[in-house]
């Protein structure tokens, strides 16, 4: 395929990203140069968007092969697997001897998967470190992550958080670090992934500094579709008083337009 036959590919892979009509028509462009990317996949209306997801992550895959692309395919693969998982379940209650192509489709991708996995065990891109070490447990992935530690590899919101997990429970005050750190690398109009404001507010819970606990949650409140975490659920209203917290949740406003502008900075 020539450079210049890509070219209307790629530009209507990049038009309209929140529409889905032109998701549709991104996924139909593909399907019908790639055929082979998507015709295990059922389209049946089931897992809709994460089966896009897969055939997306197929094919820049395919037109890059990096590590990374394998790993947006492998966490796409994943998270097909996980939706396709209580249908199938359901088919094979009512046909257990008969495949529906449904449970083909689920096959197939936990196949890639496999394959991807093994393919990846060697490489030293952060991402694929962090699967490897979360999903198969692996102590020589964790090393390696941690190896990385203060390099720019590591420079990345979702990296930082990882790297801060690492140290809750043994060095708090420098996940607190590197929770603050990780917010300060987000620029205008990226997605603030809320866990980091949990996070921080659950530290500092556990550091019993109630006045930061409340701020952080009252912060995540703004980020969170379903607030899974809140200032409220914390309880901690009965250790600050009123006036506190009426300080707390203007500073709590002030973070808020800061991450949303991409000007947070460390304190």
């Amino acid at each position: 395929m020539t450079l210049f036959s890509q070219r209307p590919l790629l530009l209507s892979l990049a038009c309209c990203l929140t529409l889905t009509a032109c998701d549709d028509d991104r996924i139909h462009n593909i399907c019908s140069q790639y055929p082979a990317l998507c015709a295990d996949l059922v389209d049946d209306g089931w897992c809709r968007y994460e089966r896009s997801d897969v055939i997306r992550g197929r094919y820049y895959l395919q037109e890059e092969g990096t590590d990374r692309r394998k790993y947006d395919l492998m966490r796409g693969l994943e998270r097909y697997l996980q939706c396709a998982e209580h249908s199938t379940n359901i088919e094979y209650k009512r046909a257990r001897e008969q495949k529906s192509p449904r449970v083909e489709g689920m096959l197939a991708a936990g196949r890639q998967l496999e394959q991807l996995d093994a393919q990846t065990r060697g490489s030293r891109d952060p991402y694929l470190l962090l699967w490897h070490w979360t999903n198969t447990t692996s102590p020589e992935a964790r090393a390696s992550f941690l190896a990385q530690e203060g390099t720019p590899s590591l420079e990345e919101p979702e990296l930082q958080l990882a790297l801060g997990g690492i140290y809750a429970k043994s060095e708090p005050e420098k996940a607190i670090r590197l929770m603050h750190h990780a917010l300060s690398l987000y620029r205008e109009g990226d997605k603030v992934n809320s866990r980091i404001l949990t996070a921080l507010s659950t530290l500092y819970m556990g550091q019993k500094r109630f006045d930061q606990a409340y701020l952080w949650g009252k912060v995540s409140e703004s980020f969170q579709e379903s607030p899974e975490v809140s200032a409220t659920r914390l309880g901690i209203y009965h250790a600050i008083g009123k006036e506190e917290q009426e300080t707390l949740d203007d500073q709590a406003a002030t973070i808020v337009d800061a991450l949303r502008q991409g000007s947070y900075r460390t304190p």
